[in-house]
């Protein structure tokens, strides 16, 4: 009985293991994927109606599908640090699932929005969409690759265990 209890522990620990590899690389695409949609909200704000860049930076927050750094580079603008800090502090903190190269872009538009006139601005956004867009495309390619894979070997080690130790 103890036995079969330690077996089935040990079968779901692989299982799950595989599960969470696989679990974070949904994450970066989803993460991803809300960073395409908050990158083309401001431009299409940049575009029509021109608010300074805090009231940009709300209207996107106040979406349903935002980034998850975004927030926290408001509270901390709130706080009155000026926006490239707040931005870069907010994107190296508080992005989850996100790999280094896709903050390095991110960081790269901080550095980039409010800094010239409306047209270099959305210029600006433009490239950083098309960039982000070809990293959304390799993790969509890696998840479906290699987070199944990850998922199945967890299930498949876990069954090879319990078929070794029984």
């Amino acid at each position: 009985m103890l036995k079969s209890l330690a077996l089935a522990l040990l079968f779901l620990a692989c299982g799950g293991t595989g599960a969470m590899v696989s679990r974070g690389m949904l994450a970066r695409v989803r993460e991803l994927e809300r960073s395409l949609q908050m990158l083309a909200s401001l431009r299409a704000q940049l575009q029509f109606s021109r608010p300074p860049l805090p009231q940009m930076l709300a209207e996107v927050c106040g979406q349903s599908q935002r980034p998850a750094f975004l927030p926290h580079c408001i509270a901390r603008m709130g706080e009155g640090v000026a926006f490239p800090q707040a931005w870069r502090a907010s994107v190296e903190s508080h992005s989850p699932g996100l790999r280094e190269e896709d903050r390095r872009q991110l960081l790269a538009l901080g550095e980039l929005l409010g800094a010239s006139d409306a047209e270099g601005q959305r210029e600006a956004l433009l490239v950083q969409e098309s960039l982000l867009q070809t990293q959304l495309g390799q993790a969509r390619a890696r998840r479906d690759t290699r987070g199944r894979a990850s998922f199945l070997l967890g299930i498949l080690a876990g069954l090879t265990l319990m078929i070794l130790l029984m």
